[in-house]
């Protein structure tokens, strides 16, 4: 899952005509990953999805409305080329790990990514690589479920859909978004929401967008959102834990370099929620061992690639719930002519590991560490999307 500007870079430029485009899209789920228990596509093991309640308290609890979809897109997961695309367990444990507690109808594509290594190089070479067939696959598959899925046959009406996606999968779906969405209103009022986490969004420092008239910016007319009901704009951060300091310098995430009039977009789901831009407690998701298949010699099981520093929770539900058991605030530097924004998480040493400043952050927990959050915002936006149309 190593990523950073070049990445997102070379997301966001590549061209979205593919000259070894799939005959089909493949699926690593069409409609269905759940609700109650998940099934892993290549060794068929059955897990659940329900949540143990570690801290305890009432749970936020809106349901997303039955009339929105969920289009998700992985980050980089695959150790090798998947030259003939097929769901892995790699790829299906980190998918359900951060999206299995949502309870949304979800479309994922399995899709032709750069492996760890090849990211692993582009950041040793500084050399952008193509993404192009990565972007064309996931657009393949969001127009497949445009034009096959979205139409709600009880109604003839169109659904709305929220994006959501993580490093590599982030920027594809920026990249989707800038072609399908940003310049389209016909195609904009169906988007419910973006969820593009740790993929280097840009915005004119201290704006919501492009406003129409900023290259450099990533979106020109979808916005950060920035209350619970807002409806077609996107939410994004990238967390670290650096405690009193500013992320590396390499922290290519959270960087624009040498541009104080561009930032990194951060937005977090429990500020928006609280109404306020302050230090909120998030109510944290985090997948078990019983998910991810791990155990005592190897806590991550099907994900122990990713380099997490995570204690894995041993329940036997599917996720672990700490409310308030961390804090986190976006925070904002000028480090040189470099502008620095994340989202500055506090508390949980023994769940996510002391302070550290390092370049990859908390990176690997994006989605996990604000779950509950992000869970509550998508279903308020949902609700409004639905009493709008």
């Amino acid at each position: 899952m190593i990523w950073g500007t070049l990445a997102a870079a070379a997301a966001l430029t590549a061209s979205l005509a593919v000259p070894n485009a799939l005959p089909a899209p493949v699926w690593m789920c069409h409609g269905a990953c759940g609700p109650v228990t998940a099934t892993y596509p290549a060794s068929h093991d059955q897990v659940p999805l329900d949540t143990t309640d570690v801290t305890g308290g009432s749970p936020q609890g809106t349901p997303i409305p039955a009339g929105t979809d969920c289009f998700y897109v992985y980050p980089t997961v695959d150790g090798l080329p998947n030259v003939v695309p097929a769901p892995s367990d790699d790829e299906f444990a980190q998918s359900i790990a951060q999206m299995g507690m949502l309870g949304c109808r979800m479309f994922a594509p399995t899709y032709r990514q750069k492996t760890l290594l090849d990211l692993a190089l582009s950041l040793i070479t500084k050399t952008p690589p193509d993404y192009s067939v990565a972007i064309g696959d996931v657009e393949q598959a969001f127009q497949y479920y445009w034009d096959h899925d979205n139409t709600d046959p009880s109604t003839g009406k169109r659904r709305g859909v929220v994006l959501l996606g993580h490093s590599q999968g982030a920027s594809a779906l920026a990249a989707l978004l800038q072609d399908k969405f940003d310049n389209n209103p016909d195609m904009h009022k169906y988007l419910v929401s973006a969820v593009l986490l740790g993929g280097h969004i840009v915005v004119p420092t201290g704006q919501p967008d492009g406003g129409g008239t900023d290259p450099k910016a990533t979106f020109q007319h979808i916005p950060a959102c920035q209350h619970p009901t807002d409806t077609g704009c996107v939410v994004a951060y990238s967390s670290y834990k650096p405690g009193a300091q500013v992320p590396s310098a390499d922290a290519d995430l959270v960087r624009v370099v040498n541009d104080p009039q561009h930032q990194v977009l951060c937005v977090n789901p429990a500020a928006v929620l609280a109404g306020n831009n302050d230090r909120n407690p998030l109510d944290t998701i985090l997948y078990t061992r019983k998910l991810v298949g791990g155990n005592d010699f190897n806590p991550y099981g099907r994900i122990s690639s990713l380099g997490q520093s995570l204690t894995v929770p041993n329940y036997p539900t599917g996720f672990a719930r700490y409310r308030g058991t961390l804090t986190g605030q976006c925070k904002q530097a000028l480090d040189g002519q470099s502008t620095v924004s994340w989202l500055d998480i506090q508390g949980g040493d023994n769940l996510i590991g002391p302070t550290q400043a390092n370049f990859y952050g908390l990176h690997a927990l994006d989605f996990n560490l604000t779950a509950g959050d992000l869970k509550e915002l998508v279903a308020r936006q949902a609700t409004a999307w639905t009493a709008g149309t």
